[in-house]
């Protein structure tokens, strides 16, 4: 399995041809978390009929792909995550740790996303950068 940060799927939406390159070669399952979904949510104004082309498409989106959620696993996880590299001085957003605390826990190795930055120190995790 590969997950597809939210990067990724907002670049999906878009049409990042680097991205379709990256999409074009790969057999794996493309997954992505709950995290993702939420990231996706707020940046999205639910209220505001401007919005809705997007939310369809993400509504659309997130029904065809695997979801993995949460759980008290992966919290800690996450939170293993978050401490190490808060230690190493290399601290990313909480929502990140949570993702790769999700990932991590439920046997998936890889991640796609345009924020290499933010997924590379993490042990474990193969960052897929376009």
């Amino acid at each position: 399995m590969i997950a597809l940060d939210t990067t990724a799927i907002i670049d999906i939406f878009k049409g990042d041809i680097q991205l379709k390159k990256i999409l074009d070669g790969i057999k794996e399952q493309l997954v992505t978390t709950l995290i993702n979904h939420q990231e996706i949510m707020f940046g999205l104004d639910l209220m505001d009929p401007a919005y809705k082309k997007e939310e369809d498409y993400y509504d659309d989106f997130f029904q065809s792909i695997t979801i993995l959620s949460n759980d008290v696993e992966s919290s800690k996880k996450g939170s293993e995550i978050f401490w190490e590299l808060k230690r190493q001085g290399k601290i990313i957003g909480r929502f990140d740790c949570m993702i790769a605390g999700i990932l991590l826990t439920k046997g998936v190795q890889k991640l796609i996303t345009k924020n290499k930055k933010h997924f590379e120190n993490i042990k474990g995790l193969k960052v897929l950068s376009y």
